[in-house]
């Protein structure tokens, strides 16, 4: 009963990653460092929208998200109609394989990075063409390479898990070549910086957003794509119409009506990953520079792999992310999000005891 297509991919065991889970071993609130989560959560204004409209969710939400799109047009200088929404950037992710890829054809993906770009390729029978990032850095003549037998580009920036980005003047000479290159920005808010400004230049550029990182909003599932018109058109057309709740959208509206709330988050993530990155390199591991609310993490220096770090931590009630599975990373590497100051400090002390013996 199951496609070809379902066959290969169950075959060659495709799927999403996601967080192992883990045997919390100590009572009380569980430490979740491990899926790049805002530290403060929600946004109050998006509390109340939700409240507020709660009563409305008997009724299918506006197919078009009208209102939303003028509220992220605002936000980003972009006009609404440059605007494409979905059920969080893994739906555009999608909606970008099935409108501009025909089976086949390949794509140039960088590792190690966000795992749904491979998966969303997989299920629409693209061929993922890796790239791996030596020593986790970023080579434009390497990138160049791949990119010669792909149809498309994914590139996340800042990367997913290793926090740094690929320069703009590189991401131009990308550009520049013609295809399709797709910029995931999920972490754009916290890094300061983005090349929404390349937009109006390129008409080979789409730029992915999200609401679940620095704007809190992970369980409303909201993302957004920003391109030229006729690249919009089409990810709209593709789009189920109401694949954006009624919810989300009156949620992610109020929460752009307010950025002194993301800047606090801003300046928590910042102090939070400058403690956590001196604590661990005191503490003898390497920890990567990163630009986002995470950092990357080799634990050979504590004398075990990651999945045995991660096991250790979750007993006592912390979780954070092993990248093992992660395609390019290793055994060797964690992903820690940065969390509330006393969660940081949780972490560390953990840590601390392990070197110790505790």
């Amino acid at each position: 009963m199951l496609s070809k297509r379902l066959h290969r991919i169950m075959e060659k065991e495709i799927e999403y990653p996601l967080a192992k889970t883990y045997a919390v071993g100590e009572e009380g609130e569980v430490v979740r460092l491990c899926s790049n989560e805002s530290p403060l959560g929600p946004p109050p204004q998006a509390m109340e929208a939700i409240k507020r409209e709660i009563g409305k969710v008997g009724y299918y939400p506006d197919p078009k998200a009208k209102e939303l799109k003028l509220a992220i047009g605002r936000y980003l200088g972009v006009g609404p109609d440059q605007i494409a929404v979905g059920n969080g950037s893994d739906e555009i992710t999608d909606l970008i394989c099935k409108a501009f890829l025909d089976p086949g054809d390949k794509a140039l993906i960088p590792i190690p990075t966000f795992s749904q770009y491979e998966l969303a390729c997989a299920v629409n029978d693209i061929e993922p063409n890796f790239v791996k990032l030596q020593n986790f850095e970023w080579r434009v003549e390497d990138l160049m390479e791949g990119f010669k037998e792909a149809k498309v580009a994914f590139i996340c920036r800042p990367n997913n898990p290793t926090g740094n980005s690929i320069s703009k003047e590189d991401l131009k000479e990308l550009l520049d070549v013609g295809k399709l290159v797709v910029v995931d920005e999920a972490y754009a808010e916290i890094a300061g910086y983005t090349i929404i400004d390349l937009v109006g230049k390129y008409d080979n550029l789409l730029v992915m957003r999200t609401f679940s990182k620095a704007f809190g909003l992970a369980g409303l599932r909201i993302g957004y794509a920003v391109g030229r018109k006729e690249l919009v058109r089409a990810l709209e057309r593709v789009r189920a119409p109401f694949s954006v709740n009624t919810l989300a959208q009156v949620a992610a509206i109020a929460t752009l009506s307010d950025g002194s709330f993301l800047q606090r988050v801003r300046n928590v993530v910042r102090e939070g990953r400058e403690y956590l990155t001196e604590k661990l390199a005191e503490l003898g591991l390497r920890v990567l520079p990163s630009d986002a609310n995470f950092i990357m993490v080799d634990v050979t220096p504590l004398g075990m792999d990651a999945s045995t770090l991660c096991g250790y931590l979750a007993e006592r009630g912390i979780l954070i992310r092993d990248l093992s599975d992660f395609r390019g990373a290793g055994p060797s590497w964690v992903r820690i999000s940065v969390g509330t100051p006393s969660q940081n400090k949780r972490l560390i002390e953990a840590v601390k005891n392990l070197k110790g013996g505790g």
